[in-house]
């Protein structure tokens, strides 16, 4: 799998409290607090914080219609990878390896951009997430 950058998402109980603990922990100059989400920006690492409501909104345990047909969990690694072809053959890869796949779905990131997205977790449970951005922040294919 060739990722083009890893993103691990946490939730957390308060998105502020969160922000300026790693703000301070990390002296990162790069930590944005938006919506109830902290995103921080390291070198081969983005750290994505947000609010347990908005966090669990990606899986089918949410009350409303999950984004994605995945379980809860407090956290997830994300990879962006280059193209929807290396998402689907990297979920059929994890399949065959033993891991639980879910179907890849298309959705809307809070940043703008539209995404393709594929799921799996490993054989302990562990979620992945394979990220492929369909458009750029503002509607513009990829």
């Amino acid at each position: 799998m060739k990722t083009q950058g890893v993103v691990l998402s946490l939730a957390v109980t308060d998105a502020t409290r969160s922000h300026d603990f790693y703000r301070e922990v990390l002296g990162a100059g790069c930590v944005r607090l938006e919506a109830g989400m902290v995103c921080i920006e390291l070198p081969g690492l983005v750290l994505f914080l947000a609010e347990i409501p908005d966090f669990t909104r990606y899986s089918r345990e949410a009350k409303r219609a999950p984004l994605l047909p995945v379980p809860a969990s407090d956290a997830l690694l994300s990879c962006a990878i280059a193209s929807t072809g290396e998402v689907d053959e990297i979920l059929s890869v994890a399949k065959a390896a033993g891991g639980r796949t879910f179907e890849p779905h298309e959705i809307p990131h809070v940043s703008g951009r539209r995404q393709y997205v594929g799921t799996f977790t490993d054989p302990d449970g562990h979620l992945w997430q394979l990220v492929c951005n369909l458009t750029d922040a503002h509607g513009a294919a990829n």
